[in-house]
């Protein structure tokens, strides 16, 4: 499919021939789009303040930057959520909208334009970097964290002399939240967390554990959402970057359920759904699984929740784990022909993306999927 620019807020989603400069030809003061014919409240808007015409042509600088796929070839799957965004957008000039129509916009646009720099964030970090700070202050240093650490091949010996600039910056942007664990009793039970080595052997105790493996930073990571300050904007994404996960496989642990409580619903979540390419069909299983999950009682299911939230992930990102049985379980509101097309389909997927054979890419479809029918429907 060509790409098709939608940076700019007045592109009719009815309409998607309307096509914008593009991020190279976006330039100057004014915004991705020509003011000269500009006719809505909302047009107006962005072109008298100065402040919209430079989220506008940063919003087309990053949605351009976006197009390609976390794994590199292809295109990510941004086009809807662009498309949701521009639509968010118009809605500020409604009749009885809440906010003033700039302030309305200049939201709209803080909240979009995070979301594309943490998807860019690997592949340009000069250009999203910046973004990043000004949009979440209390999180861009854990970004440009994994952002560091996905430069360095996976299990890369960190201790080498050619790590040592990378480490010294990691150690120095994640040193304030580890001492803010260990010395904040309302961070406890995160700090007990990282002291206590488990059955996997992982323990942070100090700030050098970070580097013994990639598991040790993943869990440092894993316990950092619920403690974050929060964003000036309730609707300010805390994902890291599915293209760092997709380097670095380890990451994606930094996702999944670690507290067994309502904090579950805090940790760091991925943008692997927009930034790897569409799999609609796997969308309308998930959509169809979560429309009929049983109630559960208890906190312990966000757990749960986070759990088939991960299996998911794992599907997009072909890291699921082999399977001991063949046998996929029914769940209510899935049919046999929708898990048939999500199997087909992934496998397509496995073959275009991560070039597996086709029955390679078979194999992995049917453990990916039995991994979400299992995990789906689960209250503790």
């Amino acid at each position: 499919m060509a790409l098709i620019a939608l940076a700019l807020v007045t592109l009719s989603v009815a309409h998607p021939a309307r096509v914008a400069t593009g991020a190279a030809q976006v330039s100057g003061n004014g915004p991705s789009f020509s003011c000269s014919s500009a006719t809505t409240a909302t047009e107006k808007t962005i072109c008298a303040d100065p402040k919209l015409r430079a989220l506008d042509r940063q919003m087309a600088q990053l949605f351009a930057l976006a197009q390609q796929g976390a794994f590199s070839t292809g295109t990510s799957n941004q086009l809807p959520a662009q498309r949701t965004a521009l639509q968010e957008m118009r809605a500020c000039a409604a009749a009885g909208a809440a906010q003033p129509l700039a302030v309305c916009l200049r939201e709209h646009y803080v909240v979009r334009n995070q979301e594309l720099a943490i998807a860019v964030l690997i592949k340009a970090p000069t250009t999203a970097l910046p973004v990043l700070r000004a949009g979440d202050p209390a999180f861009a240093p854990i970004l440009e964290a994994v952002q560091l650490w996905s430069e360095a091949p996976m299990d890369a010996n960190w201790s080498a002399p050619e790590r040592a600039q990378g480490r010294d910056r990691i150690a120095a942007l994640l040193q304030p939240y580890l001492t803010s664990l260990q010395t904040n009793a309302d961070q406890s039970f995160g700090s007990s967390i990282l002291s206590d080595p488990g059955t996997d052997g992982v323990a942070v105790r100090k700030i050098d554990d970070l580097f013994h493996s990639e598991r040790h930073f993943a869990a440092f990571l894993n316990v950092l959402g619920p403690y974050l300050n929060e964003p000036k904007l309730s609707r300010m994404p805390r994902n890291l970057p599915c293209a760092a996960i997709v380097r670095h496989p380890k990451l994606l642990d930094a996702t999944g359920p670690v507290f067994g409580s309502t904090m579950d619903n805090f940790v760091l979540s991925n943008d692997c759904s927009a930034s790897l390419p569409p799999l609609p069909s796997l969308d309308a299983l998930v959509t169809k699984l979560n429309a009929r999950w049983p109630e559960c009682q208890g906190t312990i299911r966000y757990a749960a929740y986070r759990t088939f939230s991960r299996a998911v992930d794992q599907a997009r990102l072909g890291f699921a784990p082999v399977a001991k049985t063949w046998s996929l379980p029914a769940r209510k509101g899935v049919t046999k022909a929708d898990t048939a097309t999500v199997q087909a389909d992934l496998t397509a997927y496995y073959v275009a993306n991560i070039h597996q054979t086709p029955s390679a890419a078979a194999t992995m479809a049917r453990n990916a999927l039995l991994g979400i029918l299992q995990n789906a429907h689960a209250c503790d």
